[in-house]
């Protein structure tokens, strides 16, 4: 005989599973809702919800009683007071009473559940502290016991205890937020839709409090740090930020100390390479740090990311040039044509390499200027490495007067550029006549000499010679032109 559809209805109606125990631990219960599907986490988190929803009620049922016990405090009329009393009694017996009866239905159902099957380490949960007595429930009894002659002065150990027992419910609330987030996170990597769940703990999430009520305030404010899941934990998790920052601090200085070190002493890349490996993974290390560290502070990185990748294609597209300079480097970087500490003539700057990156390379200039290149305008442009070799040659050139001995000039010149220390003396200095200006004889004046010498030896050879032409009466001309006028006899006008 087969059952009727009722009763097949009835035998196979989902019940959630997870809710056995409401203060399951964080990490079992991530473990106990990894195997479920799509829809048994929609029911668990239907059943989170429910538990969440009473203890808002919960919560909200007893700031009235707040209200109502300075409602009492403030009424001068004992009559006033007591009938206040008596409404906030019944608010909160109401609210109890309901929060108690769905926390009961819910976890009966789900023990049930769980009876009716094998049991399983993800299954097994403890009922001692789900079966213990709330500070509510005893609060509930205290305050059915108060008697008809309350008055408003008795109305303020009830209002302290009612402020104590906000605290406590918004510890449970905060427990019941987290338990449920977590089966949220799994239902949505399965597809399901969260978005409603979301809103509603993010609305009745938080503290709130009664700025017309200062007493109120400051024992919400008190109560919220020292509980549990208030300023305890949020110090925690500050205390962890902070840990987290640091390590990954270390982690990424230890770590791109050591790649700078492989890379100079096994690998032997340019100092720009080796900069950039290093910056790059210390950076990276940083970024993955901080994200980390994020979630110590419990916020949820995931969205963030999501949208980096979703944006990526608008910022690539949008980021053309810092593309083509990334480009570019990585060519600098293989080919390398300059070096930290060259003095480089590149992108229209002179100036000494201080660093680089892929997207510009700075430059130190000579009258301490700091100036930003683009990799793209550096690769597409000649590239002029003044100190890429150990020894350069200093080009002069100095123009005598037609009517002075060029000879003694050419002698003076060699004699100035021999006694010279830091010149080389190979390859052997060049001093020859090579032109005749229009108002000079030219005579040029080739030395060799280190690269770190080369401003050296051409400042004090100028000067020097400078010295000894004077000395011997050698001329060194102005730029100078004739002029010749010629005058021819006019014919007579009337011939």
């Amino acid at each position: 005989m087969l059952p009727c559809k009722a009763e097949v209805s009835n035998a196979t109606k989902p019940t959630p599973l997870t809710t056995s125990d409401t203060n399951v631990p964080l990490e079992d219960l991530q473990v106990m809702v990894k195997p479920l599907t799509q829809d048994e986490l929609e029911i668990e988190a239907d059943a989170w919800f429910h538990l969440l929803k009473s203890k808002a009620r919960q919560i909200a049922a007893v700031k009235l009683g707040v209200r109502k016990t300075s409602k009492a405090i403030a009424a001068d009329d004992n009559k006033v007071a007591i009938e206040s009393l008596d409404e906030a009694r019944k608010v909160l017996a109401l609210a109890d009473r309901v929060a108690k009866n769905t926390e009961d239905k819910i976890v009966q159902a789900a023990r049930s559940t769980i009876d009716s099957q094998p049991q399983d380490a993800s299954t097994e949960a403890g009922t001692s502290e789900a079966d213990s007595v709330t500070p509510a429930e005893s609060s509930d009894e205290q305050l059915q016991q108060t008697p008809e002659h309350t008055t408003a002065k008795d109305a303020a150990g009830m209002k302290a205890e009612l402020l104590d027992e906000i605290a406590f419910l918004q510890d449970q609330r905060t427990s019941l937020s987290d338990r449920l987030t977590i089966v949220l996170n799994s239902w949505e990597r399965k597809g399901g839709d969260a978005e409603t769940y979301r809103k509603y703990i993010a609305a009745v999430s938080g503290v709130e409090l009664d700025t017309t009520d200062a007493e109120a305030v400051w024992l919400t404010v008190v109560g919220w740090f020292t509980a549990k899941e208030g300023g305890q934990r949020w110090a925690w998790n500050i205390i962890k930020f902070v840990l987290i920052l640091v390590i990954a601090y270390l982690l990424s200085k230890i770590l791109s100390g050591g790649v700078n070190w492989l890379l100079d002493r096994k690998i032997h890349l340019s100092q720009l390479a080796e900069r950039l490996i290093s910056n790059t993974i210390r950076n990276v290390l940083l970024a993955v740090g901080f994200a980390v560290a994020l979630t110590a502070l419990e916020v949820d990185i995931a969205p963030i990311i999501a949208a980096i990748g979703a944006t990526g294609l608008v910022v690539g597209l949008a980021l053309q040039d810092t593309l083509s300079n990334f480009a570019s480097g990585l060519m600098i970087l293989v080919n390398r044509p300059f070096d930290v500490g060259d003095v480089v003539n590149a992108g229209g700057v002179t100036g000494t390499v201080h660093q680089m990156n892929l997207v510009s390379t700075t430059f130190h200039t000579f009258d301490n200027q700091t100036i930003y290149v683009p990799n793209n305008e550096i690769w597409n442009n000649v590239i002029t490495n003044i100190t890429a070799n150990d020894k350069r040659r200093v080009d002069m050139e100095f123009g005598i007067g037609y009517s002075d001995d060029f000879e003694q000039a050419e002698q003076i010149i060699t004699e100035v550029v021999k006694a010279h220390d830091s010149v080389l003396d190979e390859p052997e200095p060049v001093v020859v006549t090579h032109a005749l200006a229009d108002s000079s004889v030219n005579i040029v004046c080739r030395p060799w000499a280190a690269t770190s010498d080369w401003w050296k030896v051409k400042t004090d050879v100028t000067r020097e010679v400078k010295r000894r032409f004077d000395a011997a009466g050698i001329s060194i001309p102005f730029p100078q032109q004739d002029v010749h006028i010629y005058q021819t006899a006019i014919a007579d006008a009337s011939k």
